[in-house]
């Protein structure tokens, strides 16, 4: 039974992206726009991260120690993706709609 449609524009960080708005939806309890929303970051070869600055310092300072070379981009940055997604709700069936204000795109039903 679906449930849930999300994706983004990207390449390399395609499956990055993608990853990170679903765990945000089933690990997280997100709502679909929230799981979009939530700030991000992408991995590069080695231990480059680069992570939203919305990301709590704390969080950007444990990953420093755990030897990852963190920069940081901008609080709502395009490099992490561009998320759209439609999520059923499997009680009633109610379609919720999902854009993400880092690129164009909208929600809208009818």
């Amino acid at each position: 039974k679906p449930f849930l449609a999300i994706g983004t524009p990207g390449s390399f960080g395609i499956l990055q992206t993608t990853a990170q708005m679903i765990s945000n939806v089933l690990d997280h309890g997100f709502s679909i726009q929230a799981a979009i929303e939530a700030p991000r970051f992408r991995t590069y070869e080695g231990t480059t991260i680069e992570i939203e600055a919305r990301v709590p310092k704390a969080v950007r300072d444990e990953l420093e120690l755990l030897g990852h070379h963190v920069r940081l981009i901008d609080d709502w940055s395009f490099l992490v993706g561009g998320g759209q997604g439609i999520m059923i709700d499997p009680d009633t069936g109610v379609f919720m709609g999902g854009a993400d204000p880092r690129r164009d795109g909208y929600a809208m039903g009818w």
